[in-house]
């Protein structure tokens, strides 16, 4: 039996000569790979779907053992012409997706992971996001959209809100901001922490609660930039088991 559903492809590769196999991220099935069988000669069942950075409305099928994902046909939505002509947009546009492709996204974290995805590109291609700042930003996002959603202005010991003086600090494997007023009585913190500013827990609360066609007009001082980038990437290396090294996402 074939349903329709809008996806978006991360990925293509050729396994015979006119056949391809397609990965893709959908808000149901999280990412999968199909098979598009005649897919690189179609003429009529996937114009212009099996490129990466396409969003598709695919029919989608098995074999008939339902060994395998079969796609029948698709409909091109978007393919982000504008994005697709500045190279360095699409290379924080290819950061993203191979973020997606290691995170693993299963059915039950598809949906934030696809929505979240989908407006990033629509951002980058109306010229949203700059330099190396939209992936960690995706990274972040993606992180606490997957329920991992640290409350960054009040103590994870005591409750009370923090201030705006410095002397926090932030135990990554909780995913919780002890107060200096607890730090101070003399209990010590266990797993990895380290220390947190009062601007850099407004940004990653800011991070927590933006989408990304905030992101375009974002203004960081660079050294709030700078801890918050090194928080994030613990925080993701520690909860989602990945981290970025030499031009791809590693295990850790």
């Amino acid at each position: 039996m074939s349903a329709t559903e809008k996806g978006l492809v991360l990925k293509v590769g050729r396994f015979r000569e006119a056949d391809l196999w397609v990965r893709i991220l959908t808000p149901s099935r999280g990412v999968f790979n199909g098979f598009a069988f005649g897919g690189s000669r179609s003429r009529r069942r996937f114009v212009g779907c099996l490129d990466p950075l396409s969003h598709v409305l695919f029919t989608i099928g098995t074999n008939k053992t339902g060994t395998y994902t079969v796609l029948e046909e698709g409909t091109l939505l978007h393919n982000f012409p504008e994005l697709r002509r500045n190279p360095s947009q699409t290379g924080l546009a290819v950061n993203c997706v191979k973020f997606v492709e290691a995170v693993e996204i299963d059915p039950s974290d598809a949906r934030p992971a696809y929505e979240l995805l989908l407006e990033t590109l629509h951002s980058l291609e109306k010229g949203g996001g700059c330099s190396d700042f939209t992936p960690w930003l995706f990274r972040a996002k993606l992180a606490f959209d997957m329920g991992y959603t640290p409350d960054f202005l009040s103590c994870g010991n005591c409750g009370r809100p923090l201030t705006g003086t410095d002397g926090h600090r932030f135990n990554v494997e909780r995913g919780q901001v002890v107060c200096r007023t607890c730090l101070s009585d003399g209990k010590p913190l266990e797993g990895l922490a380290r220390p947190i500013s009062a601007g850099v827990l407004r940004a990653l609360d800011w991070i927590q609660h933006s989408s990304p066609s905030d992101w375009c007009a974002v203004s960081m001082d660079a050294e709030v930039r700078r801890q918050a980038g090194q928080l994030i990437e613990l925080f993701v290396a520690y909860h989602l088991g990945l981290s970025w090294e030499g031009g791809m996402y590693k295990k850790v």
